[in-house]
């Protein structure tokens, strides 16, 4: 009787863990981002009146989850600034290609706090974080010619975004929103001082858990 007992409770016991490993999830606190951005920005130079331009770029980023809320993520990023600004009389071509590298901070909440679901799948998310930004390129056309000019240094900047999460699945979801990147410095060379005032745009997210 006692074997038969003891034969019975180990069954069970068994079976509660082997239900229980069933039921988690394993849940990895790394994710590979894809972001793709489209927006206007203003540029400032020595001497010349704010520049409005078309900007687009995307980042390659690297996030580490630090609570089930927050998590933090650097990695690469390429930005391209477009404008047709007014030289000597003449309208010229501006194109501006940088290299960033961006620390963000990135919190997720549930939209239906109070009803949620035991999986939720909709979230707030905000964003705040830093980079540093380098002018990779800088290309003028004007009707007389055309000049390049590489290296033209670097700058910082700070970012901050707002947007939606959807889950899709355990290793995948999606985010849009739009993202403001502001430089507090000035990037130099040859005498030119130069620095995005202010860019906003629209990001579309790919999140894969890893």
């Amino acid at each position: 009787m006692k074997k038969t007992m003891v034969l019975a409770l180990l069954l069970v016991s068994i079976g509660t863990a082997t239900a229980q490993n069933a039921s988690e999830k394993k849940v990895s606190k790394f994710e590979f981002q894809a972001n793709g951005k489209l927006g206007f920005a203003r540029l400032k130079q020595t001497n010349n009146v704010p520049l409005s331009g078309n900007v687009n770029g995307s980042d390659l980023l690297l996030a580490y989850k630090m609570s089930p809320k927050w998590s933090v993520a650097t990695g690469v990023g390429i930005l391209q600034f477009d404008a047709n600004p007014t030289i000597a009389g003449n309208t010229a071509s501006i194109r501006n290609s940088y290299l960033q590298i961006p620390v963000q901070f990135v919190g997720d909440y549930n939209l239906f706090h109070g009803t949620e679901p035991k999986d939720p799948k909709l979230f707030l998310t905000l964003g705040v974080g830093l980079y540093a930004n380098t002018l990779l390129k800088q290309e003028v056309e004007t009707v007389t010619g055309n000049t390049d000019t590489n290296n033209m240094g670097w700058n910082f900047g700070l970012s901050t975004g707002v947007g939606v999460k959807f889950i899709l699945t355990d290793a995948l979801n999606i985010g849009l929103g739009m993202e403001s990147q502001s430089e507090f410095s000035k990037m130099k060379k040859n005498g030119v001082e130069q620095r995005i005032e202010q860019m906003n745009t629209l990001y579309l997210r790919l999140g894969l858990s890893l």
